[in-house]
């Protein structure tokens, strides 16, 4: 039976500071040492914040290239733009614009013109339905055509009769 140990705070607190100055080599040998997880003191160190170890003691130097400091003096990078790219991309739009507006146009003008056609179509249709029609009701009915000659007009069916007769 393995009896599970129990420490303190003072002791997570030393082995999670111990662990978190040293690398994952001392983070194996400390859960060996003392037959706890990696998981744990892992846990531990979150726990009492031992990752915020002092490093006054380690140097730290930057090297810093003369755009870098161009641009912290500055206050922002400097753009590099792509002229190539920029000049393409933009004539590319303005043709493809240019094009969808041309073929608007062209649509427009070709509806305009189909409807024009059908309405001028339906429009001579009526005017020959009306002619037709109104020359139907001559051929049908009595009427008078000159007075002073004396032309008269009679129904076609009539006038074929009369002359079937005769």
């Amino acid at each position: 039976m393995s009896k599970k140990k129990t420490f303190t705070e003072e002791e997570k607190a030393a082995i999670a500071k111990q662990a978190a100055s040293g690398g994952d080599q001392d983070l194996n040998e400390l859960a060996e040492e003392h037959g706890i997880t990696i998981e744990q003191i892992k846990l531990w160190i979150r726990e009492s914040n031992a990752a915020d170890v002092d490093y006054a003691e380690d140097e730290v130097s930057l090297e810093a290239t003369d755009d870098f400091e161009k641009s912290v003096t500055y206050g922002a990078t400097f753009d590099k733009l792509n002229y190539n790219r920029l000049v393409f991309w933009s004539a590319f739009g303005t043709i493809t614009i240019v094009l969808f507006i041309v073929a608007i146009i062209y649509m427009h003008d070709y509806t305009r013109t189909s409807v024009s056609q059908d309405r001028s179509d339906q429009s001579l249709f009526y005017n020959i339905e009306e002619i037709q029609q109104r020359d139907r009701v001559i051929l049908d009915s009595f009427g008078v055509v000159d007075p002073e000659e004396g032309i008269y007009r009679i129904p076609i069916d009539s006038a074929i009769t009369n002359i079937a007769t005769d």
